[in-house]
């Protein structure tokens, strides 16, 4: 292994806010969307850790740098050339012998749905917003930082990640100082461009759009992923537009024994978790070739990864992440199934839907294949009864409802209105998030969420979403710090947190007592417009002959 201050050819890193493994708990890592007047320096460095050893070398990383190292090490280079370092020591594995320093970032501007959110959170409170998100501030401490500065007239900074998207429509990576940009999956190409680096190839001012491998092509993670996940799918095949897992086609499942096994017995025993996380965009397809689910081959991974996991003890707990509300319902047998082992003993745990919109007429526009094999006009009905029954197996739904989606009208926004009260009754957390059009990234500001807080009615959507939000929030608070690992730690987030969500409930109630709901009246007439269009002869491009 090289000399301590000679540095490794290849340093892979992170933001530092996504290098953090928020003290075991990754749904407390959402606070990296805070501007920074309320995480200074110091503070946000105590509260985002990253654990390493004194080299720099990380002890868990994000799940797709891990990856990215699995990557390198399959294809040949050893752990000798490869590190995931610390953001915080850089200077430690960053020297004379680096070559590229790759930088993986989850927002590194603040342009994500989750900067939005907190922006709209803490203006509808009447709360100060000044600055960067932290975790774009934290994006801008690496790759400013000193060390690579330093070395710069030998290292080429290559920037991958899902938040690439925002350097390149914006331009920012190459003021910068970002050499390459790297989009899509690392796995078939990444490799070979790092080998050409190291051979001297000068790579400067490219963008890279690397095509999705095979799951062949795929190697296991090799250090232990932050809070405990494990990849058992990728894509989806759902067509929706402006969705990165579109951009990997079809559902592509991983095999159990030698992958997904692999994976789980690194974050055990290497990671040191008790929860592991199944990840998927759709978990209750996996094992599909097509839209509809193969519960038999859900089942077999389930009983599997839980046989698995108890070998260490019966407190390990299994998770999953991501579902969408069509094959909820299409299979709810199976959710039952799942449910029993992964919130076994009455338990519960949080799962990702994404609800998008309550208009049909925008769905069919922009996202006929949610509704898949269900019609558009179908799925308000259908996401309600989803969230019925992941709840009636213990799963507290986050929703997510986007707002200024390309052709939205106001009576899809009321159609959205009205399916947000149908939820009212159930266990769900409703995030509005803003869609952005790419012109207003250029300007780096957030001049389009303002203008639809200031709509009556996109605000009183987002009023209500964020109202039934922190509701569930204050009743799930043990949910979120379940995970937390510092008793000290997770006891000031849980009295922090049910401050915070009490505070801006109380003032998001009497600003929709100021604003005036919109007459019943007036809802109905706009959600009847929004369904009398949704059935003007237009193409839909699913199966409707079953239904």
């Amino acid at each position: 292994m090289f000399r301590h201050n000679d540095g490794y050819p290849i340093v892979l890193t992170s933001e530092i806010a996504t290098a953090s493994d928020t003290f075991g708990a990754s749904v407390v890592g959402f606070a990296s969307a805070i501007p920074e007047n309320y995480f200074r320096r110091r503070i946000a460095h105590m509260f985002f850790r990253v654990s390493s050893d004194r080299e720099g070398r990380v002890k868990r990383a994000p799940y797709g740098l891990a990856k990215v190292e699995a990557a390198l090490l399959h294809y040949g280079f050893s752990r000798s050339d490869v590190v995931i370092a610390s953001p915080y020591k850089l200077d430690r594995v960053i020297g004379p012998r680096t070559r590229i320093v790759g930088i993986y970032t989850m927002d590194a501007l603040g342009l994500s749905y989750g900067s939005g959110i907190l922006y709209w959170v803490l203006k509808l409170a009447d709360l100060p917003y000044r600055g960067l998100p932290y975790i774009a501030r934290s994006f801008m401490e690496v790759v400013e930082h000193p060390a690579i500065k330093a070395h710069k007239d030998h290292i080429k900074v290559v920037v991958g990640g899902p938040a690439t998207w925002q350097l390149v429509d914006t331009g920012a990576w190459q003021k910068l100082g970002v050499d390459v940009v790297y989009e899509g999956s690392f796995e078939n190409y990444g490799p070979v461009l790092f080998e050409r680096i190291l051979k001297g190839e000068d790579v400067r001012g490219r963008v890279v759009n690397s095509k999705p491998p095979s799951v062949e092509e795929v190697p296991t993670i090799v250090t232990p992923s932050i809070g405990g996940i494990v990849e058992v799918t990728r894509g989806c095949g759902r067509g929706c537009a402006f969705c990165t897992p579109t951009l990997s086609g079809m559902i592509s499942s991983f095999p159990f024994e030698g992958h997904i096994d692999k994976e789980i017995i690194t974050n055990i025993e290497k990671g040191g978790f008790k929860s592991i996380t199944l990840h998927s965009e759709e978990f209750f397809r996996y094992g599909a070739k097509g839209i509809d689910p193969n519960p038999d081959k859900v089942k077999e991974l389930v009983v599997k990864a839980y046989k698995l996991i108890k070998r260490y003890g019966e407190d390990y707990r299994l998770h999953t992440d991501f579902t969408t509300a069509a094959v909820v319902v299409q299979a709810p047998e199976l959710v039952k199934f799942v449910g029993e082992y992964m919130n076994e003993g009455g338990d519960w745990s949080f799962i990702e839907m994404g609800i998008e919109t309550g208009s049909p007429r925008l769905l069919n526009m922009l996202m006929a294949g949610k509704a898949k094999p269900f019609t558009p006009r179908q799925y308000p009905d259908i996401v309600e009864q989803a969230v019925g029954i992941l709840n009636d197996n213990r799963w507290v739904v986050v929703g997510t409802m986007i707002l200024n989606l390309p052709g939205e009208r106001d009576e899809d926004v009321a159609a959205s209105l009205e399916l947000l009260d149908r939820l009212r009754k159930y266990r769900i957390l409703t995030f509005p998030l803003p869609f952005i059009p790419m012109g207003a990234l250029r300007k780096r500001d957030f001049t389009v969420l303002d203008k639809m807080i200031e709509d009556p009615l996109r605000r009183e959507l987002i009023l209500k979403a964020l109202i039934k939000s922190m509701e569930e929030a204050v009743r799930s608070v043990e949910l979120i710090v379940g995970n937390m690992e510092n008793i000290v730690a997770k006891l000031i987030i849980r009295r922090i947190s049910l401050f915070a969500f009490n505070l801006v409930l109380s003032r998001y109630k009497a600003k929709l007592g100021q604003l005036g709901e919109h007459s019943a009246e007036f809802i109905r007439k706009l959600a009847s417009a929004a369904w009398d269009i949704s059935k003007s002869p237009v193409r839909i491009p699913i199966d409707e002959a079953n239904q």
